[in-house]
């Protein structure tokens, strides 16, 4: 593929989010293209992103081959008046400078105008491929997220247990579906638990009404703060908490489709950092348990409690599991892998 220059629509304007520099930043700095925001200029071809404005005549009126990358299952929403207010929020606010209908009804109209979709999920595509033919599945690079040796767990009572959660504030709330699992292992562990994310987060449209993270900690997980301990989030503060943890934990509220259609990428990066991680029963993470052969996910919260307590009191199960995690992730997930899903999904809009 010869070096093109690509029209985008960031995320984030400095392109730092995880879904600006672990997708097509990655690809494109791989490749050696030049990633170009200002779309009035000439570009081969025009990525855009859930932030973009779907009612530009950019994006619209181009004669340039336009691709979405779709991350989140916008298209699965919750309910009509969640889906008109996130319509009508991003009206508000400028992102889109015209009409007002569910963002979802946006979404399904652009997965039909666009040339190609990417997507994130098996169970995302299922809901794009009605709209769209040309829809590719690529997950998030991990390159920025080292491969740690498996380590031994003590068994030791009295030594920590510790027990790492990272990820973004608005998936913290599937943490109170196991507090009380939670609370029944530290009356027999000597119980640390590790969330690594943001201390403040925004609760409308990601950048309105600023919130502390440890308030939200504290409304839903009240029974074991005690054993919490809050790391701002880093790629040095995460690789630091993994190396202290025993194990991993995943929980995610059902209840919130877009929780619920949530690709695999935070299970494959707790795999990376070494740890055995346990997840709820979601699709990407049972996908993904049957196919590397790891007992990861809890469809109850009997499953929690006595998973934990295996991984716990078998040190030799625990490292098995992770280093057939980890070769899951050396064969499936690699960086060749996903430069040439990002070669197929760019060159099939260029021919």
């Amino acid at each position: 593929m010869t070096k093109l220059i690509i029209g985008y629509s960031p995320l984030s304007q400095s392109m730092d989010a995880p879904g600006d520099r672990r997708r097509l930043i990655f690809w494109a700095n791989h490749r050696g293209h030049k990633i170009e925001t200002d779309l009035t200029k000439r570009v081969d071809v025009i990525v855009a992103s859930e932030a973009s404005n779907f009612m530009s005549p950019f994006l619209r009126d181009s004669r340039t081959p336009i691709i979405l990358d779709l991350v989140d299952a916008y298209l699965c929403r919750k309910n009509l008046v969640e889906d008109l207010a996130r319509g009508l929020g991003k009206r508000l606010t400028g992102q889109i400078s015209a009409g007002v209908k569910p963002f979802s009804k946006y979404i399904s109209e652009f997965c039909t105008s666009a040339n190609a979709v990417i997507c994130s999920s098996l169970e995302q595509e299922s809901l794009i491929s009605a709209l769209n033919s040309n829809t590719h599945i690529i997950l998030d690079s991990h390159e920025e997220i080292p491969f740690l040796s498996p380590r031994s767990l003590e068994i030791d009572s009295s030594a920590k247990f510790r027990i790492l959660w990272e990820g973004q504030p608005a998936t913290i709330r599937g943490m109170k579906e196991i507090s009380g699992v939670l609370s029944q292992l530290s009356k027999t562990q000597n119980l640390e638990l590790q969330f690594v994310t943001d201390q403040q987060y925004f609760k409308f449209l990601g950048k309105y009404h600023k919130r502390n993270t440890n308030d939200l900690l504290e409304k839903d997980l009240s029974a074991i703060m005690n054993y919490i301990n809050l790391t701002p989030w880093s790629i040095n503060s995460l690789i630091s908490a993994a190396k202290k943890s025993s194990v991993a934990m995943l929980p995610i509220d059902q209840s919130v489709p877009m929780q619920r259609l949530k690709p695999e990428n935070r299970l494959l990066i707790m795999w990376r950092l070494g740890l055995p991680c346990l997840t709820s029963a979601t699709p990407s993470y049972e996908r993904v348990a049957l196919n590397s052969g790891v007992d990861a996910t809890c469809k109850t919260l009997d499953d929690w409690f006595r998973k934990f307590n295996v991984l716990r009191e078998n040190p030799r199960y625990a490292r098995a599991e992770i280093e057939r995690a980890q070769d899951y992730v050396h064969a499936n997930h690699n960086k060749e892998n996903l430069l040439r899903q990002w070669d197929q999904a760019i060159g099939s809009v260029l021919r």
